[in-house]
């Protein structure tokens, strides 16, 4: 095998793991309320908990924030490994990136490997991987929680459906591959949640409120 390529691969993965590890939600609730979001609500460091915690506009600039960074994490993958290779794996360069990303969110170095259930980051690397399928998964997401307000049901479904897009739409048993990693990374991240859900206790998210009122319900 190439070792330029495999030191190539090294290079994006570190990288993209560091910049996944760039928690929004946890910054934001320390350096404007003095607070770590992982002490309220839920105690997950994502934008959910931040809108029930701190209100819409904290949890929108977690949600972009969560965002960027993996379309950064790919943007350096695109200079490390060059616009020539690129061209030709896009989607498997796009996932590799973006599955060290989602892991640097979950398992953040710089925050003692506490973090989100990578969501956000997940979704924004759909995106850019195939922006068809992203927005299929945005609008069941949308649909599911706007019927159930359950957000976790939305992402759980979200997860299950990506692998199985992925493959109709690309036909590639490696990026399906990837895909499931993803699906079993954020639907163990949500074991708590689908026992709430069979339970009936899971909270829901509230459309007319925010802020601390709603990390009420």
């Amino acid at each position: 095998m190439n070792t330029g390529l495999i030191l190539q691969a090294v290079c994006v993965a570190v990288i993209s793991y560091l910049l996944g590890s760039v928690n929004f939600s946890i910054l934001l609730s320390r350096r404007l309320e003095k607070h770590d979001i992982r002490e309220s609500g839920s105690g997950n460091a994502g934008s959910t908990n931040m809108l029930r915690t701190y209100g819409k506009k904290y949890a929108a600039l977690t949600m972009l924030g969560d965002m960027l960074k993996v379309a950064v994490a790919i943007g350096i993958a695109v200079l490390i490994f060059g616009q020539a290779l690129f061209q030709e794996n896009s989607a498997l360069i796009k996932s590799f990136a973006g599955f060290f990303c989602v892991l640097g969110h979950i398992f953040p170095v710089y925050f003692k490997f506490k973090g989100g259930k990578g969501v956000a980051t997940a979704g924004g690397m759909v995106l850019l991987i195939d922006w068809r399928i992203g927005l299929i998964l945005l609008a069941i997401f949308i649909i599911t929680v706007a019927i159930t307000r359950w957000v976790s049901l939305g992402s759980i479904i979200m997860a299950v459906l990506y692998p199985v897009l992925t493959y109709a739409f690309h036909r590639s048993w490696l990026l399906t591959l990837i895909a499931v990693l993803f699906a079993v990374i954020v639907i163990a991240k949500h074991a708590e949640n689908i026992r709430r859900i069979f339970r009936g206790t899971e909270n829901k998210i509230s459309f007319s409120k925010s802020g601390k009122e709603n990390d009420k319900k």
